[in-house]
């Protein structure tokens, strides 16, 4: 299993179609009015408990929220989709750290992250969601490798992860503190040649 050489070409993600389509959703970059949808879910004190973030105090807060994402997206170094199920925002997922050069070393790499709003958990949206954006990583962008963690305890996060053929690196003991306490990180990887053999040998 070899991973092809990286394309001579980096990218301008300007010039993409950002907008994804599946079965059952439509991902789409994030727009300022996306505020009052996303709002019932990030105010959630419950949602992001086993996540990096906390939930807003305020609509400002997400408006703020959208500020940045946006402007990373036009910096390059992230890409973020609002997931849509029904015409409805119903979560976020993002390739965050996107990175193709690094001195003298080429790396081609991003790290996954997304949340889905709970009254639709247990439906596979998750799955379905991310399976889309890990292919436009490798297809449309060219990435080489792409990564993502979960906190140990993140049972429905470890599900989507194991689902869509990642391969487990490791487990970071005690690396980060929320809530009073040290949590502890599982860690996989995929590479584009490991994509290309999992989705092979799928139906």
């Amino acid at each position: 299993m070899s991973s092809a050489p990286p394309r001579p070409e980096i990218p301008e993600v300007d010039k993409l179609d950002l907008v994804l389509r599946t079965p059952r959703l439509v991902l789409r970059p994030p727009v300022a009015g996306d505020v009052d949808g996303l709002w019932p879910f990030v105010s959630d004190p419950d949602l992001p408990r086993m996540m990096s973030w906390s939930a807003h105090k305020s609509k400002d807060e997400t408006a703020a929220f959208l500020k940045i994402i946006t402007e990373a997206m036009a910096g390059g170094s992230d890409l973020n989709w609002i997931i849509e199920h029904e015409g409805k925002v119903a979560g976020t997922i993002g390739l965050d750290g996107i990175r193709f050069q690094f001195r003298a070393w080429r790396v081609d790499r991003a790290e996954i992250g997304y949340w889905l709003a709970p009254p639709l958990w247990g439906q596979g949206l998750m799955t379905e969601a991310a399976t889309a954006v890990v292919r436009f990583g490798f297809e449309t962008l060219g990435l080489h490798k792409v990564t993502v963690g979960c906190l140990e305890e993140n049972a429905a996060s470890r599900r989507v992860i194991e689902k869509l053929g990642f391969r487990y690196v490791g487990r970071l003991i005690d690396d980060v503190w929320r809530d009073d306490r040290w949590w502890s990180h599982l860690r996989w990887e995929l590479t584009a040649a490991e994509w290309a053999d999992e989705w092979a040998a799928r139906p």
